[in-house]
């Protein structure tokens, strides 16, 4: 089978690789659609202290596709599904996947955009525990999620990154009717996105001081809820200051290093409370995602930018880094 092969920092190529099979409790999954994530550049980048080359396919985890193998009972061959790949083994032909970490797609023709519950299922995750415990997920008998229920009226939000993960956020934050959406980015045309996404007013962190600009748009309540979606040390810190005293801070950026130095003073003194997040719980999350996305309750259109070949995976981790043509969201298709 082909897959992608990250084989030195920068270079990643299309190589023929064993397929897997299946082993009990399993299913193979054949990729219709694999999607790029901010989270992958750290490994193509070197950010990580790991010995190259990778394992193929690795670390591909947004995926849909059509159950090739099974030796489960919850899954038949030839069921069209969104699954973590075991491993982050996505960007390739075929990957092996557990029925814990698979849900079906729902009926009918509805494209690739579905790959989009994936991150959106993470944002779930996160906007769910601003709303009920995660200790106990709904299991037998017990109601799905809810998500049309979660409102934020009379809320500010700011969300620090404006990539693909901010915009399904402020998505999210739309949805849940908060009363002003705050888009932070360095660049126009993903504020330009924002702006069809939901948001009711930018800040171009380039050219501006994002702290005074939300001064001046909150008329200096500034935010109940700061969402920072990039993973740097700078951005956490920046959401201390845009948040007003006794707020939240989500932090949900996948985190550029171990160790940051923060504003603890500015973080006490506010009394602001941080919340982590990372992941989904797989089977109450991402029914909803992919409800959301089939129905166009979330237009996710918007934010796919590219849709390219597994066999332009190079050009496609080059345009992400580098944020060429406009990019925003890219698909590779098998």
């Amino acid at each position: 089978m082909k897959a992608a092969r990250i084989i030195e920092p920068t270079k990643i190529e299309v190589v023929e690789a064993k397929k897997p099979e299946a082993e009990a409790g399993q299913i193979l999954v054949q990729t219709t659609t694999a999607a790029l994530c901010g989270s992958d550049m750290p490994f193509f980048l070197r950010e990580q202290p790991m010995a190259y080359p990778f394992e193929p396919g690795f670390p591909g985890h947004e995926c849909i596709g059509v159950v090739a193998q099974t030796r489960c009972e919850e899954y038949a061959e030839g069921d069209r599904v969104l699954a973590l790949p075991a491993r982050r083994r996505g960007f390739a032909e075929y990957f092996i996947s557990t029925p814990a970490s698979t849900v079906k797609l729902p009926a009918g023709d509805i494209g690739d955009k579905l790959v989009l519950a994936q991150p959106l299922g993470t944002i779930i995750h996160a906007c769910r525990k601003l709303f009920q415990p995660l200790l106990h997920p709904p299991r037998g008998g017990d109601e799905p999620l809810d998500v049309g229920s979660w409102k934020l009226p009379g809320v500010n939000v700011a969300i620090i990154g404006q990539g693909s993960i901010g915009l399904l956020f402020t998505a999210m934050m739309k949805l849940m009717e908060a009363d002003s959406i705050i888009g932070v980015d360095l660049l126009d045309y993903r504020l330009d996105i924002a702006m069809k996404m939901g948001t009711t007013q930018v800040i171009n962190a380039s050219n501006s001081n994002s702290a005074e600009m939300m001064s001046e748009i909150t008329g200096g309540a500034m935010a109940n809820l700061v969402i920072e979606a990039v993973g740097k040390e700078s951005t956490i810190n920046d959401c201390f200051t845009l948040a007003r005293r006794g707020g939240t801070v989500l932090a949900f950026g996948i985190p550029e290093k171990s160790v940051y130095k923060i504003g603890f003073t500015r973080f006490f003194r506010a009394q602001l409370k941080l919340l982590t997040s990372e992941g989904p719980e797989v089977q109450v999350e991402f029914p909803p995602a992919l409800e959301l996305v089939a129905s166009g309750g979330i237009d996710v259109s918007q934010i796919i930018s590219h849709r390219m070949s597994l066999d332009d995976v190079q050009e496609a981790f080059d345009m992400t880094v580098e944020r060429k043509d406009g990019v925003v969201k890219i698909l590779l298709g098998f």
